[in-house]
């Protein structure tokens, strides 16, 4: 568990995170003149009833696992995404679908552009491999050019490899 004020900074978001990552928006501020200073005394005669609901919880979540409420898993998610700066960058410079296939070295090279750009660090070619894997983009072989299935650069993003004759 990690209580704070501020959001981890995720380096990157794969299967892994998703799995260990809740996060409960605490959204409400109770206002200084109804906070109530003796709440902790008050809550000691409770603490019998507190347990015996923590205990219920633990065996429900034993039984059935994690059920987050829907507020927690909207919050996740979002926080997710804006963490997920290689899903941004196929968002922003790449097209998906079935038909594209892009050739991995313009695919790599633009990443690293855009990540650097971003203040990302882009890691090594073996963990773009795996965040293409991760993400749905698997690496096969075409004409003895490696390509990335269902995925290519966009036209925008393209034209600026246009003259680079190791990327055709």
């Amino acid at each position: 568990m990690i209580a704070g004020n501020h959001k981890p900074a995720l380096t990157s978001v794969d299967e892994a995170i998703r799995r260990r990552i809740h996060l409960i928006p605490f959204s409400t501020t109770i206002p200084l003149e109804e906070r109530d200073p003796d709440l902790a005394d008050k809550l000691k005669a409770e603490w019998p009833g507190i347990l015996a609901w923590a205990i219920e919880g633990a065996v429900c979540w034993r039984m059935l696992g994690l059920a987050p409420p829907t507020a927690v898993r909207d919050a996740t998610a979002e926080y997710l995404a804006a963490e997920d700066t290689f899903a941004q960058w196929i968002r922003e410079e790449c097209v998906t679908g079935r038909q594209h296939f892009g050739i991995g070295a313009a695919l790599w090279d633009s990443w690293s552009r855009w990540a650097r750009t971003v203040n990302e660090k882009p890691g090594t070619r073996k963990s773009f491999a795996q965040a293409m894997e991760s993400h749905g983009h698997a690496l096969g072989r075409s004409q003895h050019v490696r390509r990335y299935q269902s995925i290519d650069l966009a036209d925008h993003a393209r034209s600026r490899f246009d003259d680079r004759a190791d990327l055709q």
